[in-house]
């Protein structure tokens, strides 16, 4: 029952925590609102010149974090994959540790198996902010001049700023997916444990994207 309890709360916390934050981001400051503000001014202000070579580099990298994350969700795929077969047997281990909860050999393939379901989301999830960092890059690439007409130029402003926020929150989410296998394998410990961490992983991911000193810096640039 308490491995139940715990599971559902930890689905609550991670696939609910993302509509809770748009929601209370609405009515408070957000780094995420405070990130995209910033997003929103450097794509106004590449449409403004016509020399895009640092803003290349700039793409580069956030394309190069995405496929960075998503490679080594790869080779952490293959681990959990091999480790589903012999589950039962390091549950076995695990339950000689102290304060460990014994597991009964199908709960552990269970556990192995949301603990590779996470990190599949979190594949898709970078995979997808890689690809449209590529479609933000295209974009960049097709911006009008600054002697062009005004419309069109705003227009692909808008556009370009909007494929970065979508980037970014893939990104986000996918990081939000790392943060949140940690609880699952504290679940091969204790289903207690398991919930506790939920808990602590939800509070920290809560604090850093409302209360946490990065936000104050960027509110005194851009309120």
């Amino acid at each position: 029952m308490t491995d139940v309890v715990s599971a559902a709360v930890f689905l609550l916390c991670w696939l609910g925590y993302g509509q809770i934050a748009k929601w209370v981001a609405g009515r408070r400051p957000s780094l995420m609102s405070a990130v995209k503000s910033f997003r929103q001014t450097w794509i106004e202000r590449l449409s403004e010149r016509e020399n895009h070579t640092a803003d290349a580099t700039l793409l580069s990298n956030l394309l190069r974090g995405a496929l960075f994350f998503a490679s080594t969700t790869v080779l952490i795929l293959g681990g959990l994959v091999a480790l589903l077969g012999t589950a039962p047997k390091i549950a076995e281990v695990i339950s000689q540790f102290p304060y460990a909860t014994p597991t009964e050999p199908r709960l552990a393939e269970f556990k192995a198996l949301i603990l590779i379901l996470v990190y599949v989301y979190a594949f898709f999830k970078f995979t997808w902010s890689a690809w449209q960092y590529n479609v933000l890059s295209i974009l960049v690439g097709a911006m009008p001049g600054p002697t062009q007409n005004p419309n069109i130029r705003i227009a692909y402003a808008e556009a370009g700023a909007r494929v970065a926020a979508l980037a970014g929150e893939s990104y986000n989410n996918g990081i939000r997916a790392y943060y949140f296998s940690i609880p699952v394998m504290a679940w091969f410990i204790d289903p207690l444990l398991f919930l506790v961490a939920t808990a602590a992983v939800t509070l920290v991911i809560y604090r850093r994207e409302f209360y946490s000193p990065i936000l104050n810096a960027l509110q005194s640039v851009h309120p």
